[in-house]
């Protein structure tokens, strides 16, 4: 997510400066065509081209507003998985027995709080270790970005990693044969607490509250996989590319014979006009590209690195402890 109020304008200038030495260079060759080498035939009527840039802002802006719904859903189950962990944390907090040692109860309560921390952790890495920055054909500037402010990481060797060594240990095994291991969790964290209950170390209240979480911490992970593995439909997307570049390829020439009507400037203007219009619609375009997928580990995703951090961090003094990992910082203005 990019945090800062005002983007830069080296930012904005990384992801577009080659279109715009391309709509430069090809407004100045039409322009020269026409005016020196009296190529006349190259003027295209405006009333079409304009038909067809009304279109196409129609058809930007209902592929924008579509990404944008994809990226605040997915912002919005986050905030639901932190409020239930919070209410997990609270719970768990919450549970008294007099007849249980204080060793044993403190066991308990890390075991179950901590199995909530790697729920949260698996399924963020599971969501971004198919990120779609690891794949360099897609959106190359964003992936050089994100490569050379030292974010891009390696999603894939994050997630083993934090499988075989972070994971707690009793869990690990039913981890390893599992292909979905965040929904293992969720299982294993249900079976724990109905063997609590069962042995009547867990009222059966609780139980039935923990498990409702549970439920829910479920449709949740649902929700996040239904964003991931179900894209922004191709004939959207792709079509939505094809008519920004066939109108701003037929720009220039519409722009020809139309500016020396106004009399007010003069028909060179005609190269800055063309590469500005064309500059809006391909940011319009690039806008609703970068926020198709929000778990994909780039410049505008949900930040969910730093809220399983604000989780871990809460669940951890709901604990009693005392040394606390720092909060996720945004890196030059990009927060995970």
């Amino acid at each position: 997510m990019y945090v800062r109020r005002n983007i830069r304008p080296s930012l904005i200038l990384w992801f577009c400066w080659k279109e715009v030495i391309f709509f430069i260079a090809l407004s100045s060759i039409v322009y020269w065509l026409y005016s020196h080498m009296h190529c006349q035939w190259l003027a295209v009527p405006f009333l079409p081209v304009g038909t067809i840039g009304t279109a196409v802002a129609f058809y930007i802006g209902f592929k924008n507003n579509s990404s944008y719904e994809r990226l605040w859903e997915g912002r919005k189950i986050w905030a639901s998985i932190t409020n239930l962990s919070r209410y997990w944390g609270m719970l768990v907090s919450a549970i008294h027995d007099d007849e249980i040692s204080p060793t044993v109860l403190t066991s308990i309560k890390q075991r179950l709080i901590r199995r909530q921390l790697d729920w949260c952790n698996v399924l963020r890495l599971q969501l971004r270790q198919t990120a779609d920055y690891w794949n360099p054909e897609r959106l190359p500037p964003e992936a050089q970005l994100m490569r050379a402010v030292g974010l891009s990481g390696e999603p894939q060797l994050d997630y083993k990693r934090y499988l075989a060594d972070t994971v707690q240990l009793s869990d690990r095994p039913k981890l390893q044969v599992n292909s979905n291991p965040a929904s293992a969790l969720l299982q294993i964290q249900l079976e724990d607490i109905l063997q609590l209950n069962r042995e009547n170390q867990l009222p059966d209240l609780q139980t039935e509250q923990m498990a409702n979480v549970i439920n829910e911490c479920i449709k949740e992970q649902g929700s996040c996989e239904r964003i991931k593995t179900f894209p922004f439909p191709r004939q959207y997307a792709y079509f939505s590319g094809v008519y920004v570049w066939i109108f701003l390829l037929l720009l220039p020439f519409s722009l020809l014979s139309e500016l020396p009507k106004s009399g007010a400037v003069p028909d060179w203007m005609m190269v800055p006009f063309s590469t500005l219009l064309s500059w809006i619609f391909l940011t319009m375009e690039q806008v609703g590209d970068t926020s198709e997928d929000p778990f994909s580990m780039s410049l505008n995703d949900v930040p969910i690195t730093a809220i399983c951090r604000n989780i871990e961090i809460e669940l951890l003094e709901m604990l009693g402890e005392t040394e606390l990992p720092p909060k996720v910082l945004p890196t030059a203005d990009i927060l995970l």
